[in-house]
C-alpha cells in the first residue's frame, strides 16, 4: 500500500468505493438526461455532451446543477 492508503480502515475504503461509483454513474446519467431533454435544442444537447465528454466530472456536475430545466428528484 502507499503511504496515503496505509492507514485506511474498512470504512474509509467503503467511502472511497461509494465516491468512485457515484462519479462513474453521474456521467452516463448526465449524458442520458441531456439526450432525452425536451427543453434543449439539438445544438444545445450537442454542446452539453461535448462539455461532459471533455471534462467528465465537472461537465456532468455542472449540467446536473445548472443545465437541467426541471428540478432534480
Amino acid at each position: 500500500m502507499t503511504e496515503f492508503t496505509a492507514g485506511f480502515g474498512i470504512w474509509e475504503w467503503i467511502m472511497v468505493i461509494i465516491a468512485i461509483l457515484s462519479l462513474l454513474l453521474i456521467i452516463p446519467f448526465a449524458i442520458f438526461d441531456t439526450l432525452k431533454s425536451k427543453s434543449l435544442s439539438t445544438g444545445q444537447k450537442f454542446l452539453w455532451i461535448i462539455f461532459i465528454l471533455i471534462a467528465p466530472y465537472l461537465g456532468a456536475v455542472v449540467y446536473l446543477f445548472w443545465g437541467r430545466k426541471q428540478k432534480a428528484l
